[in-house]
């Protein structure tokens, strides 16, 4: 059984504690903007890497660094039918290259008029590979470049088999490795504000995809020595915890009331929402007719907008119809005898850190203001002021 004494002292003048510290909390302003948590970010920034015309002046050497990388992959041999292909890339200039984003929803999409030759990539750091997604991009490129060499690169943090034979997998320590050498071997084509931009986000993707050996080594060192410590403070720290991000929440919206919150659930109504509200504020919803809830739902944030129980069941069954009058869906079987709650929307978010506030929050942000959800939170709006309560 862990004691009071035991935990100060893994905390107060812990040396290694401190060293790692220091070393994941140096300022990074990837961290700041997040960036290594959305795909959209990390594309943008490939595709400024990628394309030999930006200012970074390494000219076509990261592309082709990348691009050779990849080819030469031993996971890609059944692919690759052609290996003087590695070596006509080698020699090849590609300074000709177009580099286009989210054409036909394709992540990086790089173009070579001179050299017929089309390398597009399908970049996922977090979310997973779409029904048909990658033979929809296939299909358009091979329709749209029809005489030329189609490159298909499918990137993942972790080098994931595609479910398309005809695509090249990359993993983000391929990518880690090709910047990593441009940059050792060519800085002095580049500026200090260049070098610097791109030593940032190599320790992000050190740091968050591809731990560093040193880091690696600190990391064990200290949880060999403090396992029993380590363990429960993870098991209480990930505990999930809305309250914080709830605040943050209700403070950017002057017209939430709030009604309950706990530590996975956040229940709240709104201004407009409160010409039909009880005088029972203990009762269902905290009296109102209509309620918003946010709830941890199988590690993902949901947001409900319920219909709640009246004390007439026929006046219950009146509201229902004004609702749909605005264009508000009801199942027909809301209108049964006994019926006391009816869901009308319903939306999640993945959260990947229960314990990053801001996250919570965000995630809580970007559901509330959903254009679905605001044009029904409208037409119920409107169905309460004009019903007869």
């Amino acid at each position: 059984m862990l004691d009071k004494q035991q935990l100060i002292s893994f905390i107060v003048n812990n040396d290694k504690l401190e060293l790692l510290k220091a070393r994941i909390n140096r300022f990074n302003p990837f961290k700041v903007l997040k960036i290594q948590d959305y795909e959209i970010r990390h594309s943008n920034l490939l595709a400024w890497l990628f394309n030999p015309s930006e200012n970074h002046n390494f000219d076509d050497k990261v592309l082709k660094r990348f691009i050779l990388k990849v080819l030469l992959k031993s996971d890609n041999n059944e692919i690759l039918q052609d290996m003087n292909l590695i070596y006509k890339l080698h020699q090849m200039s590609l300074m000709d290259i177009k580099v286009y984003r989210e054409i036909a929803n394709i992540d990086i999409l790089l173009v070579s008029e001179q050299h017929k030759i089309v390398i597009f990539i399908e970049n996922k750091v977090y979310s997973e590979e779409h029904s048909n997604q990658l033979s929809k991009y296939y299909n358009y490129v091979n329709n749209k470049y029809k005489s030329f060499l189609i490159i298909p690169i499918y990137l993942t943090l972790n080098g994931e088999i595609p479910n398309h034979k005809k695509y090249f997998l990359a993993s983000y320590e391929d990518l880690l490795e090709s910047i990593e050498f441009i940059l050792d071997n060519y800085k002095e084509r580049t500026s200090s504000e260049v070098i610097s931009f791109l030593e940032y986000y190599i320790h992000i993707l050190k740091e968050k995809y591809v731990m560093d050996n040193e880091l690696k080594k600190m990391c064990k060192e200290i949880y060999q020595q403090y396992k029993e410590i380590i363990d429960m403070l993870y098991t209480v720290g990930n505990e999930i915890n809305t309250e914080p991000a709830a605040e943050i929440f209700k403070n950017k919206h002057k017209e939430i009331i709030q009604v309950a919150v706990t530590n996975k659930t956040y229940w709240f109504g709104v201004e407009s929402f409160a010409y039909g509200r009880k005088n029972d504020k203990e009762s269902w919803g905290g009296g109102f007719p209509v309620c918003f809830w946010f709830s941890e739902y199988f590690g993902k944030l949901k947001l409900t907008l319920e219909i709640g129980p009246f004390e007439d069941a026929n006046k219950r069954i009146k509201f229902l119809e004004k609702l749909e009058m605005h264009g508000v869906k009801i199942n027909n079987k809301a209108k049964e005898p006994g019926r006391q709650y009816t869901r009308i929307y319903t939306r999640t978010s993945d959260i990947k850190d229960w314990t990053d506030f801001e996250e919570i929050s965000d995630a809580m942000e970007e559901l509330y203001e959903n254009k679905e959800l605001r044009e029904l939170k409208n037409r119920v709006e409107q169905a309460i002021k004009e019903f007869d309560w």
